[in-house]
């Protein structure tokens, strides 16, 4: 898939609910971006059930105890999106 950058101006607000929002879901602005702009043309987009944002922020605790001993995130993504 080809992918394109691009230069967004937003407001200061703006720009601090999506870094919030970040925080929290431990994603990146990119993601951010795209799934917003998926919702808005009515895509559908993935939705982790409370489980599965359970059993992530265990992980992510996990990995910040012992950083050498998880596996990558992208690798841990990847697995849960085949699923």
């Amino acid at each position: 898939m080809a992918v394109r950058k691009i230069a967004v101006t937003l407001p200061e607000e703006l720009f601090d609910m999506v870094e919030r929002l970040r925080e929290i879901e431990h994603r990146s602005r990119s993601e951010v971006f795209q799934e917003a702009l998926r919702r808005y043309f009515g895509e559908p987009v993935y939705e982790p059930t409370d489980e599965e944002r359970r059993l992530l922020d265990e992980a992510l605790a996990e990995a910040e105890r012992q950083p050498d001993a998880g596996l990558p995130w992208s690798e841990v993504r990847d697995g849960l999106l085949s699923e």
